[in-house]
């Protein structure tokens, strides 16, 4: 291992089936995939196979073992990096145990090792973004799995509430098999309301996060001593500052992110921070624009924080908690709050996506406080990803799923209404064939950074190097004028990818250039 705590064996050979090693694709409700996770794992054990399942973090682990564990308690393995080092070390020698057929749930990054014995690969929640890395090479587990499986003669299955468009495209097409039935629509118990106020109802009254008929559904449910879930899009107090006057965006000089502002209390203290969701960064917000030396700055959107001190004002009475990357900052607080959560009667969680694998039981009732904020990633899914969300609400919501929005309700809103997910795919699907997006084309991005004079020198240079590849150049929004930010996209047929050529080109490019392989975001 990486810190030489044990010894990784290599060259074993594998009994795999090196035919034609099948990839399917189950798309269902959670307990409808486990029950047939559940099942082809006793198929693999009654051949004398083990199981590598992958789960996307540390926080999907504890549910994948209670719920596959029933009858093989000491067949399974578990990897994780929230492990201690002496857990590590125990998990690994069971690993190495090839006595009988094991159950190996990992997360991603111990998704790579080996055991000669393994027949199948499932990757669960296989939408997540948590399968993409991102730090150099930012590659895709998903696809390395893919790869692997490929290569060593195993099955693999890709399960999720919604896969991606990428994996739906290949069962259409064929390529990829179909597990169990492939739902139409997906139904749940509940039913889904959408709080719209109209231009005249803004305009009469004063500014709020929370509509009255939101709030009224929270009291209601409270006063019932029943738990209310409230998503929220955003981070922190804003998503995004910027000045007022020269239009200044401040940036993460990592990643080229906009910042997001935080607060923190300590010791009764506020402190305010620029954080970036991309690399981490954490600093200490500026009090004056670095352009211009205004002190007119200005926090732009709605963020979690902001949602929370007008929850706290409006309903001072209800038990309230926060989970958000301030507050659920290790495994164990993130499991503490969810746990007060359920013993309060009545209590009301606001959270981010981040709470969805710890919602081991169904609230009843659950909102999305902004469906802009939450639809403005940017993002070339954010379609898919805010269908995903509605999906994934719906079902951890036993009685009423509210989406609280100042526009008018679209398609989108009502096919996660009626559970329409194959016509979702449909719309999808042919929009990204229009545009040549991801899985018709593959997106090689370039990202550079430096003075405006040098990058016009290396971007003519690329231009003339990568030409055959037809790249297109153009800046990131809001970047700074001193140091601005550029962006390379090219687009490659899925017929002709991998590009060998474009890939040793790419090789000798330097390493200040940041490049990509579609990545979740290209603006």
């Amino acid at each position: 291992m990486r810190e030489g705590e044990a010894e990784l064996e290599s060259n074993l050979p594998c009994i795999g089936s090196y035919e034609a090693p099948a990839v399917s694709v189950l798309q269902g409700r959670e307990e409808e995939r486990f029950r047939v996770y559940r099942s082809r794992i006793r198929e693999a054990f009654a051949h004398r196979g083990s199981v590598l399942f992958i789960v996307p973090s540390a926080a999907h682990i504890s549910q994948a073992v209670e719920l596959l564990s029933h009858g093989i308690e000491n067949r399974i393995v578990t990897l994780t990096p929230q492990q201690t080092k002496k857990k590590r070390l125990e998990a690994m020698t069971e690993f190495h145990d090839l006595s009988r057929a094991k159950l190996i749930i990992a997360t991603p990054s111990y998704s790579f090792l080996d055991r000669h014995d393994l027949t199948l690969i499932i990757v669960e929640n296989s939408r997540s973004p948590y399968y993409k890395g991102r730090t150099r090479p930012y590659f895709d587990h998903r696809d390395v799995v893919k790869l692997m499986a490929r290569t060593t003669g195993r099955a693999l299955l890709f399960g999720d509430l919604l896969p991606r468009a990428e994996e739906e495209y290949l069962r259409r097409e064929d390529i990829y098999l179909t597990e169990s039935e492939n739902p139409k629509r997906i139904a749940f118990d509940n039913k889904v309301e959408i709080i719209t106020e109209t231009a005249k109802e803004r305009s009469a009254s004063a500014f709020t996060l929370l509509s009255a008929k939101l709030l009224e559904a929270i009291v209601e449910t409270s006063k019932a001593r029943k738990p209310t879930l409230l998503y929220a899009a955003r981070r922190g107090i804003a998503p995004l500052v910027m000045c007022h006057d020269c239009g200044h965006i401040f940036r993460c000089p990592d990643s080229g992110a906009p910042y997001s502002l935080l607060k923190t209390l300590k010791n009764g203290e506020e402190r305010r921070w620029f954080v970036s969701s991309t690399s981490g960064r954490r600093v200490p917000a500026a009090d004056v624009c670095p352009e211009c030396g205004s002190w007119r700055l200005k926090e732009r959107g709605v963020g979690i924080q902001q949602v929370y001190d007008e929850l706290r004002s409006s309903l001072p009475e209800y038990p309230l908690f926060l989970f958000d990357h301030t507050t659920a900052t290790t495994h164990r607080k993130a499991c503490q709050i969810v746990g007060d959560f359920y013993e309060a009667e009545g209590g009301i969680l606001l959270a981010t996506s981040k709470v969805l694998p710890y919602l081991d039981t169904p609230v009843a009732l659950s909102a999305i406080t902004s469906l802009e904020a939450a639809r403005a990633i940017p993002s070339w899914r954010a379609d898919e990803e805010l269908f995903s969300l509605l999906l994934q609400l719906r079902e951890r919501t036993s009685e009423r799923c509210v989406i609280q929005s100042r526009s008018e309700p679209d398609e989108l809103l009502t096919y996660a209404k009626q559970g329409l997910v194959s016509q979702f795919y449909d719309d999808e699907l042919s929009l990204r064939n229009t545009l040549n997006y991801p899985p018709f084309a593959t997106f090689v991005h370039l990202t550079m950074q430096g003075s405006p004079a040098a990058l016009d020198i290396l971007e003519a240079s690329l231009a003339e190097r990568l030409g055959a590849w037809k790249p297109s150049f153009y800046p990131s929004a809001g970047s700074s004028t001193e140091k601005p930010i550029r962006h390379g996209l090219i687009r490659i047929q899925k017929s002709v990818w991998p590009d060998q050529a474009l890939i040793a080109n790419l090789a000798t490019l330097p390493p200040q250039i940041r490049i990509e392989i579609d990545p979740p975001r290209i603006v």
